[in-house]
């Protein structure tokens, strides 16, 4: 059984000498190979558009591809909890619970 690719990135399916990187919009696509482009790595795009945007890197460049992949994912995710207010409430509520916890174990101390 082979697990799902859970990345945005896969060795090519024919040339081994080639990662694929699969964005969702263009502008993704663009930011990733402007960003190869400064640190001077080789790179191709698939030129039939998308979506999803291809873009290839050489495999000997895994490790600065991908880094340059993940800043760029970065810069365009959401917050894992969107809504400002959910967000400081659900923070409050667990600080609130780990002062319970901790003053729990304090005054358990005693006992």
């Amino acid at each position: 059984m082979q697990l799902p690719n859970l990345t945005n990135y896969a060795e090519h399916p024919t040339e081994d000498q080639w990662l694929v990187f699969r964005f969702p919009s263009e502008a993704q696509a663009l930011e990733f190979e402007n960003a190869l482009r400064s640190e001077g790595l080789r790179h191709e795009r698939d030129p039939d558009g998308g979506p999803p945007f291809l873009v290839a890197a050489r495999r000997s460049d895994r490790e600065k591809a991908v880094r340059l992949n993940y800043l760029v994912l970065g810069r365009h995710r959401e917050p894992f909890i969107a809504n400002k207010a959910l967000r400081w409430g659900l923070i409050g509520l667990l600080a609130l619970l780990l002062a319970l916890i901790i003053i729990g174990a304090w005054l358990g101390q005693g006992a």
